[in-house]
């Protein structure tokens, strides 16, 4: 998974038309003319107010993904999400 800026918003997702495709369906409002690819080791601003990078944001939610599907819970595992803001 890479990562996309979409105005401050940090998205993670296989390729760019899924970011932005997500961006539509959860976030609403109008897409910048241009995607931005994050490097995995920017830092953003997470919901609980800490700063981490893309990628330890991006292997959290993998982690939790591959938990819940061990567990039995149904789950889409590559399935686009929020990685958090930048500053």
């Amino acid at each position: 998974m890479q990562a996309y800026r979409i105005h401050k918003i940090v998205i993670a997702a296989d390729i760019a038309e899924e970011a932005c495709d997500f961006y539509r369906e959860e976030i609403g409002g109008t897409l910048p003319d241009a995607i931005e690819e994050l490097p995995y080791l920017m830092e953003v601003c997470c919901d609980d107010g800490t700063v981490k990078t893309v990628k330890e944001r991006i292997k959290e939610e993998l982690d939790a993904r591959n938990s819940w599907l061990l567990m039995g819970i149904p789950c889409e595992l590559y399935r686009p999400f929020l990685i958090g803001t930048l500053p």
